[in-house]
């Protein structure tokens, strides 16, 4: 198995893990209010956006070409800490469900960054996931697993879906995952929140 697919089939097990149960492998912080700090964004110029409106990409500030899996500039140069850019009490703000507690679950040989977010007796959470590299591949697999059941959302990322196990959104040759939660509107302001700040 080529590297790219077997780092998209590690994501996609990491998806349906999450649709079924919440791992939390390794703490990154309960919430702001726990005294982590989040990390200080990368400041993007790839990005621009007016306010209410989904971030502007073009494909000469991300490197990609055509979808065809981007180029050594789309990817992540650092780790990224997903629940210090969106912390439990944000993500709670957003979906409206009772979200208490953040924790990390990453993949780093895969460069895959997860947040696990639970309520605080862990009865209900989502995760959001970031696949920082072969992500264009690892998004095409998850389509086509998505079957019939995949719908195509505009004005997201280059290209995204939403299926049953969340919504996914490529920008680039980084992708960006909310699976486990109820409101497609609401996993769909979560990566347009998380999205600026990778």
């Amino acid at each position: 198995m080529s590297v790219p697919y077997r780092r998209a089939a590690v994501f996609l097990a990491g998806v349906f893990v999450a649709a079924g149960s919440v791992l939390s492998l390794a703490a990154c912080g309960t919430s702001p209010a726990a005294g982590s700090s989040p990390t200080t964004p990368r400041a993007s110029a790839a990005t621009s956006s007016a306010p209410g409106s989904s971030p502007t990409r073009t494909a000469a500030s991300t490197g990609s070409t055509s979808g065809q899996g981007g180029t050594e500039s789309d990817r992540l140069a650092r780790p990224v800490n997903v629940c210090s850019m969106l912390p439990a009490a944000a993500v709670a703000s957003v979906t409206g469900e009772a979200i208490a507690v953040a924790k990390g679950n990453d993949t780093l040989e895969y460069k895959i960054y997860d947040g696990d977010y639970t309520s605080s007796g862990g009865t209900s959470g989502l995760r959001d996931s970031v696949l920082a590299e072969d992500a264009a591949p690892g998004y095409q697999a998850a389509l086509q697993a998505g079957g019939a059941g995949a719908t195509q959302i505009s004005g997201l990322g280059d290209k995204a879906f939403s299926a049953i196990t969340g919504v996914q959104a490529l920008f680039g040759n980084v992708d960006i995952t909310v699976s486990n939660l109820q409101s497609d509107q609401a996993a769909e302001t979560l990566i347009r929140s998380l999205q600026p700040k990778l």
